[in-house]
């Protein structure tokens, strides 16, 4: 019964939040720091970024949703590297830890977008010197475990450099996940980057972060060697669809050139990211992913080829776990990401996987 009451405030908590932070924040090109919206480990990136129920050892998956942060990434520490667009680098660091005689688990995390050094030049374009440029966010974040349910919040300096331009803010991630205590399933939702920036420069408007509820599941089927995440994001803007009038028009009865319309079922899928671990060995994984919203906003109009689609793999040497991940964007082009995932004292808590049963 303790656990049933936990649940019902638990939902009741949801939905007020969502309801309040949906129209406090906007998303569809008006935000900053949109890096906080990058994958931060490349498990992330291989099964489609914005999958927030998924689990194992690496601790950089609290910034996807801080309830994820269990027992199991107790002393472990993280390193995922991602060479991103045009020589743009993108690090993250993670680093969590079990409270002693607690059920809480504690993380810590760095993200560093470092955009390079570019030439800087007077207004009539005589180079004059150099300057860079770069995003970052400090976090630090927290799950808590009740019963069958978790918890979990992160609070996060976030900033951004430009020469002498400086943009700064807090941000708040929270969440919460049910896994199911017999059957391989996890279902959750986490509401991200509520908070404020502020900027040393005037701007026509104020600066907002890019806020994302989204709500997810992970189940494994009984008799097959496969985990299934399936994720809603940006549940606070329902139409995420952009149509270019200049390429998306049709005609009407008079020949005028009129915007080409968008069906519900277009727009409804575009909130969706699918994702699956190919179960082949306890230490060894194939990772799949495909986000729609991304193949049809990166796809070239006359082939959409790999655009939207992700994949990876997952290895586990002794008292390391090593990710590998890659995401298409358009035809021909995508970022890699790499992570490095080490236990400091006794070696992995193990998942339980299960490959394959026998059907009686």
């Amino acid at each position: 019964m303790r656990q049933i009451g936990w649940s019902v405030h638990f939902v009741f908590w949801f939905l007020f939040v969502f309801e309040e932070t949906a129209h406090a924040q906007s998303i569809g090109g008006k935000s900053r720091l949109d890096f906080l919206q990058l994958p931060t480990q490349a498990k992330s990136t291989a099964l489609g970024t914005n999958h927030l129920t998924m689990g194992g050892n690496d601790p950089a998956i609290f910034l996807q949703n801080p309830a994820l942060l269990d027992s199991t990434k107790s002393n472990n520490v993280s390193l995922n590297l991602m060479p991103y667009l045009a020589d743009t680098k993108f690090l993250n660091l993670a680093y969590a830890n079990r409270l002693q005689k607690s059920s809480g688990t504690w993380a810590v995390g760095l993200q560093y977008l470092n955009y390079g050094t570019m030439v800087e030049t007077d207004d009539i374009g005589n180079v004059i010197g150099e300057f860079r440029a770069a995003d970052y966010g400090l976090s630090a974040g927290y799950g808590h475990m009740l019963g069958a349910f978790t918890l979990g919040g992160t609070i996060k300096v976030v900033g951004a450099s430009v020469e002498a331009y400086n943009t700064w803010g807090l941000a708040l991630d929270w969440g919460g996940v049910f896994k199911h205590p017999r059957e391989d399933m996890t279902i959750g939702f986490v509401v991200k980057n509520i908070g404020f920036l502020k900027q040393n420069y005037t701007g026509a408007t104020t600066p907002q972060l890019p806020l994302d509820i989204r709500a997810g599941i992970t189940f494994k089927p009984e008799y097959m060697p496969v985990r299934v995440s399936v994720t809603a994001h940006h549940l606070n803007k329902f139409d995420m669809v952009y149509n270019d009038p200049a390429l998306f028009f049709t005609y009407d009865i008079n020949g005028n050139r009129i915007p080409k319309k968008t069906g519900l079922a277009e727009k409804l899928t575009r909130h969706l990211a699918l994702g699956a671990e190919v179960l082949i060995h306890p230490g060894f994984r194939i990772l799949l992913g495909y986000d729609h919203l991304r193949r049809q906003e990166l796809r070239l109009t006359d082939r959409g080829a790999l655009a939207g689609f992700s994949f990876g793999a997952w290895l586990r040497i002794k008292r390391f776990e090593v990710g590998y991940g890659r995401a298409q964007y358009v035809p021909g082009f995508g970022s890699s990401s790499l992570s490095i995932v080490m236990n400091l004292k006794n070696g992995f808590v193990r998942e339980p996987v299960t490959v394959s049963r026998p059907i009686k």
